[in-house]
């Protein structure tokens, strides 16, 4: 099993590929890398921070790829540089058939993150199109969507209504995370074709870097391997509350990321 993961290298801080890495080989998942930008940081909490767009890498790297014939059982895309390496993630979906998984980053918390821009999040609805299965967050749901009545709890009509319009994009599952809901709580909407399930935890009221691409991670990892997807959803939503909780309870300075110690025992409980 091997797959290649499309992300961003943060050169401190736990988030995108030091995530990434990790946990898919912990899940017993060969992983390859495109690297899409070189940050000094994480964007969240860091001032001034180093970035390093590397779309001319990415083509050369695709090409490279190609002339050695390589195959891989999915493809998995995360942070991007910029709107311009769009383009090379649908050649690599392109080139390389299996599972296409789009976790479209641009924002969280009602905000954009500080190195994306409104050309990207214009852009980005196309490899969502190409996708098979995708996780945007709550924000990125509704940037995605244009259903931006304000960050706050939705109900399941509200919820249902934004999975029908980006199933009419193109992605028959995907899980739109952290959502503030009216009952309380937070949720995962999972979808796959016409079902809907919702995965309700606790809010920890903080936010750790990093812990969206634990899940998807976590989730891509399990469904390229054969689980069932909502039995996958809910492995995920597990582990990641379990990471969040356990680095709330460490005092664990947010903007160095997730606590990935807890994922890898759970890990190891769990699945091996």
């Amino acid at each position: 099993m091997a797959v290649l993961a499309i992300h961003d290298l943060s050169c401190y801080s736990k988030s995108s590929l030091t995530v990434v890495i990790p946990v898919l080989e912990a899940l017993s998942v060969e992983t390859a890398v495109l690297p899409t930008a070189i940050l000094s940081t994480q964007t969240d909490g860091f001032d001034d921070l180093y970035i390093e767009d590397k779309h001319a890498a990415m083509k050369e790297i695709m090409k490279h790829f190609k002339s050695l014939h390589l195959s891989f059982d999915g493809v998995y895309s995360g942070f991007l540089g910029s709107a311009d390496e769009i383009e090379t993630v649908i050649d690599a979906i392109s080139s390389f058939p299996g599972l296409a998984f789009v976790d479209p980053v641009m924002g969280d918390n009602g905000k954009l993150y500080q190195t994306v821009d409104d050309d990207l999040c214009a852009s980005m609805i196309h490899l969502v199109k190409k996708a098979d299965i995708i996780t945007p967050n709550f924000t990125e749901a509704m940037i995605l969507t244009d259903m931006n009545d304000g960050y706050k709890p939705q109900n399941q009509r509200a919820i249902k209504d934004q999975i029908t319009v980006l199933r009419s994009l193109g992605p028959e599952r995907g899980v739109i995370t952290g959502i503030p809901l009216q009952a309380g709580g937070l949720g995962n909407a999972a979808w796959d074709g016409d079902e809907i399930r919702l995965f309700q935890y606790e809010d920890e009221e903080v936010s750790y870097p990093g812990s969206g691409d634990l899940f998807a991670s976590l989730l891509f990892g399990l469904v390229v391997k054969g689980d069932s997807f909502f039995g996958s959803v809910a492995h995920a939503t597990s582990i990641a509350t379990i990471a969040v909780a356990e680095a709330k309870r460490t005092g664990r300075e947010k903007r160095r990321g997730i606590l990935l110690a807890p994922v890898m025992n759970e890990i190891r409980r769990r699945m091996l």
